[in-house]
């Protein structure tokens, strides 16, 4: 399980020049990349994108990808040798033809046109996968963060689901008795208003068992554990799992609110404050789960 947030920076060189890619992603719903390149890189842009997007599921990306200034050199020199050659052999020529004791020195012989030649070194066209292989490193650093923080989350929801996993078994065994005691409940109501007519009676007795039969909330606490044993599995998976988690969450607090709604006691209302305080808890930290 990873987190959605994590950095990495890492450097690389393709050919004589420095090349830095930097990756910092944070929570988003969504997947959502910005990729800032030189222009040199324009041409391989949607393609980088589209490849960050194969190794991160979801979240806000901003990558960047820069050339370290001063990294190579602009400029090569190098030496015609032959040309001064020639021009020494000319200057030895001139100097007996003249009866010249001057020494020739090299300051001379460079000084002449096109001994030295100075060029521009044109710039290296980068390949897609020389600079990926550098952004993949970068990947790896990134990835490493995130799993050490999606560790550290996923510790943290399997300490609160066992938590919740114990409440609703509290509460399922309170509720074996909770229909009987909302049926006690309503007969001693309609003894206490002395009406002219006996308890006994089939038709009122079945409609008793009706009315306490809705309090009966087997069914939400079946739900509740089904819920919470997907939550358990998604925790073991390696996918993107962030939004599956998010609403089986939503659905495990829609089963413990309608148990509170129709138990009406105490202590499941009690259970019921503790689970929901756990799931809210929970919902923040699944906001930055991929």
């Amino acid at each position: 399980m990873k987190s959605m947030t994590g950095y990495a920076r890492e450097a690389g060189r393709i050919g004589d020049r420095l090349w830095v890619v930097e990756i910092k992603t944070v929570n988003h719903r969504f997947l959502d990349i910005f990729l800032k390149t030189p222009k040199s890189l324009a041409p391989l842009e949607l393609s980088l994108k589209k490849y960050l997007g194969t190794k991160i599921a979801r979240g806000r990306v901003d990558a960047t990808i820069q050339m370290e200034n001063g990294a190579g050199n602009n400029f090569r020199v190098s030496l015609n040798l032959p040309l001064a050659k020639e021009y020494y052999k000319l200057i030895n020529k001139l100097k007996e033809d003249l009866a010249l004791q001057e020494n020739i020195s090299l300051q001379h012989i460079i000084s002449f046109q096109d001994v030295l030649i100075v060029e521009k070194n044109e710039d290296h066209v980068i390949q897609e996968e020389e600079i990926k292989i550098i952004v993949e490193q970068a990947l790896d650093s990134l990835n490493t963060m995130r799993e050490v923080e999606g560790e550290a989350l996923k510790q943290d929801l399997q300490q609160r689901i066992t938590n919740i996993g114990r409440l609703v078994s509290d509460i399922e065994a309170s509720s074996s008795r909770l229909t009987s005691a909302y049926r006690e409940k309503i007969l001693k109501r309609f003894q206490d208003l002395n009406l002219p007519f006996t308890l006994d009676e089939p038709r009122f007795l079945t409609e008793v068992f009706l009315l306490a039969e809705r309090a009966d909330i087997t069914e939400e606490i079946v739900r509740a554990k089904s819920h919470l044993k997907q939550c358990q599995e998604l925790l073991g998976l390696s996918d993107a799992i962030g939004r599956k988690l998010d609403f089986t969450l939503q659905e495990i607090n829609r089963e413990v609110n309608t148990m509170s709604a129709k138990a009406s006691d105490a202590k499941v209302s009690q259970a019921v404050i503790e689970i929901k305080s756990d799931l809210e808890k929970m919902r923040e930290q699944v906001q930055n789960v991929e």
